[in-house]
């Protein structure tokens, strides 16, 4: 299987047109009323330019590629003290805007392929996703630990490995194996059931997507589990049915869909499989009219925006052959994919529930701290990170925070453990879940 994933030697001319404006350090409204803040988690912490939004990475791949750079400690820890959110992207307006995160990746990758990265304890994350096909070294057979419940009250899920369905749920790592995340896909489940949805679950046989593997540089990981996973849906595709895949990992929606998209192979293998986020799947019932909130939620809560749902998922509109502007001139995003009005849409829809809004939303919003193995390498960095987002959330006068990605629901929580705040992150399945009428 052919991979089109680039080489940092891909990027010397995208690199070259980034002309060191600092439009990427801070999150900017026209407005009115203007409004600016923070954008970059590690510019906000370390400050110095190295550790600041594309400005100073893209200035560390030039040293690189030039040869004016060697590798040591203190670079590699700059490039792994990044989150990859993307915002920094978000606010550039320069030719080479869509490419900043694959840039800050293709770094990554340059140090793994020359033996320096990762860092150390994302070699401890590779090893164990070699040793259980997961990172969280978790035993295959604590992968179903969640589905418990469902069992004993004997409604147990569909294996999918056994009988047919057109509906995978595809669990993913952190909902199965990080133990506060598992109200996530319980909550999925206990929804699915509810609204008599035909879907099963992969169990023991489920691996990881390999999103943390290719968010820390390491392709040949990322590469091998991708594959199998590919093949593995072929498969059910035709052996079992499946038409849709569903999960409600921001992360693994991403790797999924867009990652998963640089195989030559994808679109056969994908072929007549849809992906999509559980909100999707679950606002399309909704306005099919086939699923109705019955409870009544009192709570005011506010949303935070998950980078692999939102910037992450932005497409961009490029002149290829110079036929309106300039080859290869930036003229606008596509942000049709991503999931910013979806779930305020059916947060909005349950009773009782009283919807505010943060400062930073939608591409401007604020990292939670935890993505691009960050929370494994810098846990007190993110925890810290994602204090400054549970206080801004405070700012508005909610009671909770609503996100729909596992990274954010433990980070944040964390976070709003650390500063002693009673706010706490909910996934939006969980609401959802809590909104809908009892299982007859």
């Amino acid at each position: 299987m052919d991979w089109k994933i680039p080489k940092l030697e891909e990027f010397e001319d995208i690199i070259w047109k980034c002309t060191a404006c600092g439009t990427c350090k801070v999150a900017y409204e026209y407005g009115p009323p203007t409004k600016f803040g923070e954008i970059c988690p590690p510019g906000v912490e370390f400050g110095f330019e190295g550790f600041m939004s594309s400005k100073g990475k893209i200035a560390f791949a030039r040293g690189i590629l030039r040869g004016e750079l060697e590798w040591d400690e203190d670079l590699l820890e700059a490039i792994y003290k990044c989150t990859v959110c993307a915002g920094c992207q978000a606010q550039c307006q320069l030719d080479h805007k869509p490419f900043i995160p694959e840039v800050i990746e293709a770094m990554r990758r340059k140090a793994v392929e020359e033996g320096v990265g990762p860092l150390p304890p994302h070699k401890n994350l590779v090893q164990s996703m070699k040793n259980y096909n997961n990172p969280y070294q978790g035993p295959r057979r604590l992968r179903t630990d969640w589905a418990r419940p469902f069992k004993k009250a004997k409604r147990p899920i569909k294996d999918i490995n056994k009988e047919p369905a057109p509906i995978l749920l595809f669990v993913g790592c952190t909902g199965a194996f990080n133990a506060p995340a598992r109200v996530i896909p319980q909550a999925t489940a206990s929804i699915f059931q509810k609204l008599g949805l035909d879907f099963g679950i992969l169990g023991e046989n489920e691996i990881c997507c390999g999103s943390t593997a290719m968010r820390i540089g390491d392709a040949d990981e990322f590469k091998r589990v991708a594959e199998s996973n590919l093949q593995l849906f072929h498969r059910l595709r035709d052996e079992r049915g499946v038409n849709t895949i569903v999960t409600s990992c921001a992360g693994c929606y991403r790797a999924i869909k867009k990652d998963y998209s640089l195989s030559s192979d994808y679109e056969d293998l994908l072929d007549g499989i849809r992906v999509v986020h559980t909100v999707q799947l679950l606002y399309e019932l909704f306005k099919e009219g086939k699923m109705r909130f019955t409870e009544d939620l009192p709570m005011k809560v506010t949303y935070h925006d998950p980078c692999h749902t939102g910037r992450h998922l932005t497409k961009f509109i490029i002149d290829e052959d110079g036929s309106q502007l300039w080859k290869g001139a930036y003229i606008d995003t596509d942000e049709s994919e991503c999931l910013y009005d979806i779930p305020r849409e059916l947060l909005q829809a349950i009773p009782g529930v009283d919807f505010v809004e943060m400062e930073r939303i939608r591409a401007n919003s604020f990292c939670c701290g935890g993505g691009g193995g960050v929370m494994t390498a810098f846990g007190e960095w993110a925890s810290k990170n994602a204090a400054k987002r549970i206080e801004e959330g405070m700012a508005t006068g909610a009671e909770h925070m609503v996100s729909t990605c596992p990274f954010c629901h433990y980070n944040l929580n964390q976070g709003s453990t650390l500063i002693g705040s009673n706010m706490k992150l909910y996934d939006l399945v969980e609401l959802i879940d809590k909104a809908l009428p009892p299982v007859d």
